[in-house]
């Protein structure tokens, strides 16, 4: 079976959410917040990544609220690719054979698109 999930977000929206501790600590795991500091917390990176966090609950036919946002984890290959990590309850959950994610930013709007083949 195949599953996909869609989601845009307005740049804009994480302006003031960026310096927001609390919001970065429920969102983000150590490895997202090191590299979003690596990149100096920019808001087109992070409101991409975010986007990608919802596409895959959408993938999965879930919401916000039905696992932690740090469980589902964008890291980055040396190319630069993003891709899924798993980790905690979801990672317990939901088995996938493959995930391909795809991440981009124009202008006000970051948008993520997630396929999972199961």
């Amino acid at each position: 079976m195949i599953s996909t999930g869609i989601d845009l977000v307005e740049i804009s929206r994480f302006q003031k959410l960026v310096n927001q501790e609390t919001f970065q600590k429920n969102c983000f795991c150590e490895e997202e917040l090191k590299y979003l500091q690596k990149i100096e917390n920019n808001l087109r990176t992070m409101a991409g990544m975010y986007a990608a966090k919802e596409a895959f609950l959408k993938a999965i036919h879930k919401g916000i609220g039905d696992y932690s946002m740090r469980e589902i984890m964008i890291l980055h290959e040396e190319s630069g690719a993003p891709k899924i990590a798993l980790e905690g309850q979801i990672k317990k959950d939901i088995v996938y054979q493959d995930c391909s994610l795809s991440i981009s930013h124009e202008k006000d709007f970051a948008v993520a698109s997630v396929i999972l083949l199961f």
